[in-house]
């Protein structure tokens, strides 16, 4: 029985390395699979070379979907050849422990309607592309939760608690999605399951409105490799402006605020969902996201972008409450040690290069998966 598929869209242009996958086929589990998303390029050549020479049945690359266009066909595509009960989505150069499977076990055990889980997120800058000392923070609880639907709706759609995006993850990136979701998902949206230039975005809008029983461990169980924002640029589904957000003045290249109300703002519209009372919870969200800048430039550049969209999206008064803050970076070093429920430490540590070579050291961190079970006993 396959538990979890692990869906990897590819990226068109992409030849990046195999190590993610490489780690997770070194797991003794066989309730899991890879599924790989070729594309027209030939992107994922490396994968098929990859599949024949490991002749390892829990890895497969499926032909790219025909005429598609935007990443959403392409995560439909995958998802119509997962075999899985459970769906997880991650990029090329990510990596998903196929210990979720033991979480999944664990959590139907207590929760036997559970439709989504979701873990806490380790996020891996590559060494190429970091700017100056790059802290790492990992949660460092191990509960197992359970928040309530209505919760994560004011969290996503109100923006209620965000730093610089919505504190709400229960979606298919980087989460775990059990298969009927899905299929209902695609009933009541249009025939679609994913939809729009982001469709990670998407997926969290429908989820969220349709799972009536979240999960969430606190471990990390995963690490998506990010790049820092501060180089202003973005894929290219990012940096695309969807026609359902016209009139709405914000850039997904903006920042990661902006990307995220671009997508959310495109499913509203093109479901009629009116909402009022969001926009201060966004707009603070726009004030951490230039905050999160590392050097001056960036900051004063993400703010102008921000406050010339927010005047032309609700005027000037609304600037009133548009208030980042600058706070200039001393030349030493940055703190590391636990605090608020996190460790941070040096991305440097352990000279790791990769997702894999990361989620092995935060993995050996952690508390251990195997635990879980008897933990909950």
């Amino acid at each position: 029985m396959t538990l979890l598929s692990i869906c990897i869209p590819f990226a068109q242009g992409w030849n990046g390395s195999h190590s993610a996958i490489n780690a997770m086929l070194r797991s003794a589990r066989t309730d899991f699979e890879i599924v790989i998303a070729d594309t027209d390029d030939g992107a994922g050549q490396d994968a098929r070379s990859l599949s024949a020479r490991s002749d390892d049945p829990r890895l497969r690359v499926v032909a790219p979907p025909e005429g598609a266009r935007e990443a959403s066909d392409q995560w439909d595509h995958l998802l119509a050849h997962s075999r899985g009960k459970w769906i997880t989505m991650i990029g090329a150069e990510d990596y998903a422990d196929p210990e979720i499977c033991e979480v999944l076990a664990a959590t139907l055990k207590r929760v036997p309607d559970a439709d989504v889980l979701s873990w806490g997120r380790a996020e891996f800058i590559a060494p190429h592309a970091r700017i100056g000392q790059t802290i790492a923070r990992i949660p460092t609880g191990s509960k197992l939760l359970a928040p309530e639907q209505t919760d994560m709706m004011r969290r996503l759609f109100y923006w209620e608690g965000a730093s610089d995006r919505p504190d709400c993850r229960f979606g298919v990136w980087h989460g775990a999605v059990r298969r009927d979701v899905l299929d209902r998902i695609g009933e009541a949206f249009s025939g679609r399951v994913f939809e729009q230039a982001q469709p990670g975005i998407d997926n969290l809008c429908k989820v969220t409105m349709l799972a009536k029983r979240m999960v969430m461990w606190e471990r990390p169980l995963s690490v998506e490799c990010i790049a820092p924002q501060d180089t202003g640029k973005a894929s290219a589904h990012e940096a695309m402006v969807h026609a359902d957000t016209k009139g709405f003045p914000f850039r997904p290249e903006t920042g990661v605020a902006a990307r995220t109300a671009v997508a959310i703002e495109a499913f509203k519209r093109r479901y009629g969902i009116e909402l009022d009372g969001w926009q201060d919870g966004f707009i603070a969200a726009c004030a951490r996201d230039c905050e999160t800048a590392s050097s001056g430039e960036a900051f004063h550049a993400r703010k102008a972008a921000y406050e010339k969209a927010i005047r032309e999206w609700a005027g000037k008064r609304a600037l009133k409450t548009f208030k980042p803050e600058f706070k200039r970076k001393p030349k030493i070093p940055r703190f590391q040690g636990v605090a608020e429920g996190e460790l941070h430490f040096d991305m440097e540590m352990d000279g790791t290069r990769d997702a894999a070579g990361f989620y092995r050291l935060i993995n050996a961190l952690s508390f251990p998966v195997h635990l879980l079970d008897y933990k909950l006993a």
